[in-house]
């Protein structure tokens, strides 16, 4: 009995390994990451396993070995495989899917090591049945001739089972070839399915975690459509009320105050469509802070951010731009936001552009305005380490040392990221907690950010210096005990490249951290390449 469940396990593993391993040889091809033989050395194992394991019901030690260190070498290779080069192979899936495939293969190692121990435990029951089935194989030919055959206590219908020369080879390799058949067919669609939709999406880096596409909550954005599109850039009415926002700001009297967070967006929209700069001066604050797409953008105070925002946009066509929000995520707490949003921008004639954003935004005299923003350009993972290895990855501009309104909030950010453990440990672990990564990938939910930081392979130190910011500064209910926050730092971010190198990148990261009754936690952090990116 007990060869048959080490044979069973073994069978069923080995063809969950193959696949695995045939999936793994669609997506070694479709991203070019990694290497085509050890693919196939993967796929012609666990072929091998299948054998093996059907050898197994028949006993001996030789057949019980092989099946068992195919099991466990394939066990300790699923449990041990580097969440970094997944997440490389499964670069057009989100972080929190490849977290969880991550999971289930450390899980599936465990069951085949497990495997691999039955074969080890039947070891004496195998050798036992092995020489008790070669002494009856050798004796068949007398013994069938002899008077009484066959002996008692053993009955006739059990005489062709047990005997080797009953035995069918032919039906059992046609069972090992319709397994691995169906193994690969399976497997081999799967891949494809998986590697072609991700046509069309952003690619993701394989270090950088980021923010998964949640539609917000329609309490803060009544306004706002079930697709997020604005398919008409024009929006009259919305950039008629930021307009005059701005210049009522100018003025001393604002004009049509922005009630919600959905308002926000909507006219946040609308100045970008327009490359508004009154509109976009109306929804930022006095004292805003704004990364550009590039390198060296750096902008503080209302009036630089806006010339920012309106060079990194570039001049209108005739009708405006027409923009696509392609994920949009919002947390909210006590007159705060914090907000990412991923806009694409495009306009007849010329190439699309795709933004990724985040801001903190805040009520401010009774209507919100962004304190501080983040805008980059996606730059898929790969590029920017070969650049990076390269030295033509733009160094983005030193941020001076500063800090405003809390000095508990600057030693929290500051020993945030001393260290990729310390940043884990640094995480809030509320569910509208996000991180944005590099190439566009997003993860939503504090317990997942933790998860995937945790497990990085990579160094993190800041570069240079930080600007750090409290809520004392724009809210005079927090002057005595400010909660929310926002620090802007340059990070050095070292990890290992697929030849084994270590390869740096310094990002721009934009943190937004509130005080929890453990101390100063951060909801939110943008990581990304400053540009331009050639």
């Amino acid at each position: 009995m007990l060869l048959r469940v080490a044979g069973a396990l073994t069978q069923l593993s080995c063809g969950a390994c193959l696949l695995i391993g045939t999936i793994g040889m669609v997506l070694v091809e479709q991203n070019r990451t990694g290497g085509v033989v050890p693919a196939a050395g993967w796929l012609v194992a666990a072929m091998a396993g299948l054998v093996f394991g059907g050898l197994i019901y028949r006993g001996g030690l030789v057949s019980m070995l092989i099946a068992a260190a195919i099991d466990a070498g394939f066990g300790i290779v699923l449990v041990t495989f580097e969440h970094d080069s997944l997440r490389r192979l499964l670069a057009i899936l989100p972080a929190s899917d490849v977290a969880a495939i991550g999971d289930a293969l450390h899980v599936a190692g465990v069951a085949v090591l497990g495997a691999a121990a039955v074969c080890l435990v039947a070891l004496p029951q195998g050798i036992r049945y092995a020489r008790w089935f070669r002494d009856a194989a050798a004796t068949r030919s007398a013994m069938s001739t002899a008077r009484g055959f066959p002996p008692p206590p053993v009955p006739v219908r059990s005489s062709a089972y047990i005997i080797p020369a009953e035995d069918r080879p032919a039906a059992r390799r046609r069972l090992f070839l319709v397994l691995g058949g169906v193994a690969i067919a399976v497997g081999a669609g799967f891949g494809v399915m998986v590697s072609s939709s991700g046509e069309g999406a952003a690619p993701a880096a394989a270090q950088h975690p980021a923010i998964t596409p949640v539609e917000s909550g329609a309490r803060s954005e009544p306004r706002l459509d079930a697709s997020g599109v604005v398919a008409d850039a024009s929006a009259p009415g919305a950039v008629e009320d930021a307009r005059e926002a701005g210049s009522g700001g100018a003025a001393g009297t604002t004009v049509n105050p922005i009630r919600t967070v959905g308002d926000l967006i909507l006219a946040r929209r609308a100045a970008v469509a327009h490359a508004d700069r009154k509109a976009l001066a109306g929804i930022l604050a006095a004292g805003a802070f704004g990364f550009g797409i590039d390198a060296d953008e750096i902008a503080e105070g209302r009036d630089a951010v806006t010339a920012q925002l309106a060079r990194d946009l570039g001049d209108p066509p005739a009708g405006g731009f027409t923009l696509e929000s392609r994920s949009l995520a919002i947390g909210e707490d006590r007159g705060h936001a914090w907000i990412a949003e991923q806009l694409d921008i495009a306009a007849v004639g010329r190439v699309p552009r795709s933004f990724a954003i985040t801001e903190l935004a805040a009520v401010i005299d009774g209507t919100w305005q962004i304190v501080a923003l983040h805008w980059a350009t996606p730059v898929d993972d790969a590029t920017a380490e070969d650049l990076a290895a390269q030295g033509r990855l733009p160094v983005p501009r030193a941020i001076p040392d500063r800090q405003d309104g809390a000095g508990e909030l600057d030693q929290a950010m500051r020993a945030a990221f001393a260290n990729r453990a310390a940043f884990a440990e640094a995480r809030s672990e509320r569910g509208d907690a996000f991180n944005y990564g590099s190439g566009g990938e997003r993860v939503r939910g504090g317990a997942a950010i933790k998860r995937i930081f945790g497990r990085l392979r990579v160094q993190l130190r800041i570069h240079d210096g930080a600007r750090i910011v409290a809520g004392s500064t724009w809210d005079r209910s927090q002057r005595t005990a400010p909660w929310i926050g926002w620090a802007a730092l340059n990070v050095d971010f070292t990890a290992k490249s697929p030849a084994g190198n270590d390869v740096t990148q310094t990002f721009r990261v934009l943190a937004i951290a509130i005080k929890e009754a453990r101390g100063w936690k951060i909801v939110q952090t943008q990581w990304s390449n400053g540009g331009p990116v050639h």
